[in-house]
């Protein structure tokens, strides 16, 4: 008898990413990947590719695609399926799960002629409820980490198999992945994986030896194309296997669930490899999490203690990262909005397409970070509310037809226990959220499809320790060897160190700032200054007005401003039709004493292509030569536009003549290549000096016009 090595290699690039990053991905990973297992026919391999990689492909390089096709008719290889634009399945619908299942089978089936019997669990993302859903998309077998099973009691040596889970009665098939298989291939020499399972294989504790990991480690990871490729390591391994061929035979997922049986039940806990777990954890937990590691590691109690000890779960980025959860429950507020038109209208072509549309926004990258750009990538999220807000145009289109309409809706929309706002036209939808300082959170062109809100704030990292660290210690680019990503980042981009700031609320629209006359931009830009009223974060009444021409929300609180009460009313009004929205606001001393202070309210706000030079600014007419990532003042400004003439722009026309501030807000973040500096937005503060005698009210009104 002889031992079997399941082999799974997943291949995904995220919905949104730019081409000549895919392209390059093709060329250096997948293509000599391709090639190279070509020549070792008797290799028998699993593939998975996310639908969003194998359009890419079958538009812009279809010989991956016909070289795949020869390997599947061949036999070679098996195709696995999983959500076409690879979602984290338990964060969206139970529908939209199964919908997207089964769209990647019919892709499989069509352009492959073959019936994918398994699925890719995008991240490894595990909760006990998806095996009812897999099981109703037909789905046989999946793959998660040998990690998830110890969590739930499983020892290590009882996992040379395969074995099965059910929810409610509905089973399927669970490999687990070799985590010591997955930190030694490809950075090992090939003959240590062939002695780890050899060693296991001829004590008697197991035969079957399942690896399923990503298929960049091979070529697109930092370092790896010159290993895996240049130096030969790929053919090296091949050429190990088949040197080994007395003893150990590759064989496919299918093969080896129709010929061996299940080692027995289980039942997995929620969960996902490890360090998803702690990437999700907040970033002071995270520190303590790693400390804890290596304290354990000191005493040499890793293996022993480790299956004791996780993170987090991958949920938890909604309540670390707002604005994920933003993007998250839009995504959701839109796929029930389709479920309601479906419902009431049928299917057509443009809700089928609207479908598309919702799962393209589904594309996990987006909704989270680790060791990846992920959530901090602007053009990841752009993808994301793009699709998103694409999907709910078709809707809309459905619903409404050719007529104008304004609603308003007044729903817990971000799933926080408090109701949120929701006013829209045919051409915007604003999404405004009262408890948490009465704040624009989403501005959506629907001409465009995009979100003008669509920023990050500066948080704190547990790795900005590490940043801190090597600037400390001078240390620049690292060695150049390879290692997986998980050993650390080599490189600390110019610039990081002196944006290691911290946002204390988040980067929406409509903060109300009361702060002192002295207080300069770049402080306020970095939070250093003093905050002298209570409106930021804090909660605001709501009221909701629709006429014949538009709809009217007001929203009113009365706090404190220098230990003087003030009421701020501000009214946002969205006609019935067309881009534009007009924000009056009107502040009154209700104190005994005399109140001078500087109100500003501040607006982020960015571009579709985030900071790109095409963007020209115009302030009061006059083009400033500067770019939307410049810091920069003007007195007695007022209005501001940004200029596109090709695509989108927007303009901020203000009732009275006020300072301008415009700073960029930046992020430090980490890649698997680098720690990084990203623009976000650009923060917009109109500033308006009051000098309030009690009772006194002062008015200040700005028009937002987006033209297309």
């Amino acid at each position: 008898m002889k031992a079997k090595f399941v082999i799974g290699i997943h291949f995904h690039q995220p919905t949104g990413n730019f081409d000549d990053v895919i392209a390059g991905a093709c060329d250096k990973c997948y293509v000599p990947f391709i090639d190279t297992l070509k020549k070792y026919p008797k290799i028998k391999m699993s593939f998975h590719f996310t639908g969003c990689l194998l359009e890419w492909m079958d538009n812009n390089r279809p010989e991956i695609i016909e070289d795949i096709k020869e390997m599947v008719a061949s036999g070679q290889i098996e195709m696995i399926a999983g959500g076409f634009y690879e979602p984290i399945l338990p964060s969206i619908p139970q529908k939209d799960r199964i919908g997207q299942i089964e769209m990647l089978k019919k892709y499989i089936k069509t352009k492959f002629s073959y019936q994918a019997k398994g699925a890719w669990i995008a991240e490894r993302v595990w909760e006990p409820a998806l095996a009812s859903d897999l099981n109703e998309a037909g789905i046989k077998y999946i793959i998660l980490d040998d990690t998830h099973f110890m969590y739930s009691g499983v020892r290590k040596e009882t996992t040379y198999g395969y074995y099965v889970t059910e929810d409610n009665g509905k089973t399927v098939a669970v490999f687990p992945s070799d985590k010591t298989l997955r930190y030694y291939i490809p950075f090992k020499m090939p003959e240590e994986s062939m002695n780890y399972m050899r060693g296991i294989f001829e004590s008697g504790k197991g035969d079957t030896f399942i690896y399923g990991d990503d298929g960049e480690k091979f070529g697109e990871w930092p370092g790896t194309h010159k290993w895996v490729f240049e130096e030969k390591w790929l053919e090296k391994f091949f050429n190990e296997i088949m040197k080994n061929t007395d003893w150990l035979e590759t064989v496919k997922f299918s093969d080896c669930l129709e010929k061996n049986p299940p080692l027995g039940r289980v039942y997995l806990p929620t969960s996902s490899y490890e360090e998803m777990l702690e990437w999700a954890l907040p970033w002071d937990m995270q520190m303590q999490y790693e400390d804890a590691h290596k304290d354990i590691e000191h005493l040499g109690k890793k293996d022993f203690y480790g299956p004791f000890i996780r993170g987090s779960f991958w949920r938890t980025f909604f309540s670390k990262y707002p604005e994920s959860n933003q993007m998250n429950k839009k995504m959701i507020y839109v796929s029930n909005k389709l479920t309601d038109a479906i419902t009431k209208f049928g299917a057509s072509s443009s809700l089928e397409e609207a479908t598309k549309e919702l799962y393209m926004g589904q594309c996990n990258c987006a909704y989270w970070h680790g060791v990846f750009g992920g959530l901090y990538l602007f053009h990841l999220r752009r993808a994301v509310y793009h699709h998103l807000i694409k999907s709910e145009t078709l809707i809309d289109n459905v619903i409404y037809g050719k007529k104008d309409f304004c609603e308003g809706k007044v729903v817990d929309y971000d799933a926080d226990g408090m109701d949120e706002v929701i006013l829209e036209n045919k051409e915007l939808a604003l999404y405004i959220d009262p408890f948490e300082g009465g704040v624009l959170k989403e501005l959506d062109s629907k001409k465009v499809c995009q979100n003008l809100i669509n920023s990050l704030s500066r948080k704190r990292e547990a790795y900005h320790r590490k940043i801190e660290e090597k600037l400390r210690s001078g240390q620049g680019d690292e060695s150049g060897e390879c290692k997986t990503i998980h050993d650390g980042i080599q490189k600390v981009e110019k610039g990081v160190g002196e944006n290691l700031v911290y946002d204390w609320y988040g980067r929406s629209s409509l903060i109300d700032h009361f702060i002192d006359k002295g207080t300069n931009i770049n402080d306020f830009s970095k939070c250093a200054y003093r905050e002298l009223g209570d409106f930021v974060n804090n909660s605001y009444s709501h009221d909701l007005k629709k006429s014949d021409s538009g709809i009217t929300l007001t929203l009113k609180r009365e706090g404190l401003v220098k230990g003087v009460r003030v009421d701020l009313t501000k009214e946002i009004y969205l006609p019935k039709k067309g881009s534009k929205i007009t924000i009056k606001y009107r502040l009154e001393n209700k104190g005994t004493k005399n109140l001078k202070i500087m109100f500003a309210p501040e607006f982020n706000l960015t571009m579709p292509d985030a900071d790109s030079e095409k963007y020209e600014i115009f302030v009061d007419g006059k083009n400033l030569k500067k770019r939307v990532s410049d810091i920069f003042e003007i007195e007695k400004v007022g209005d501001i536009e940004v200029k596109d003439s090709t695509y989108l722009s927007w303009k901020m026309a203000i009732s009275r003549k006020i300072l301008l501030w415009v700073f960029p807000v930046k992020t430090v973040s980490q890649s698997e290549r680098a720690y990084e500096l990203n623009y976000q937005s650009s923060a917009v503060l109109p500033l308006l000096e009051l000098d309030m005698a009690p009772k006194r009210t002062e008015e200040i009104k700005i028009d937002i016009t987006i033209t297309t």
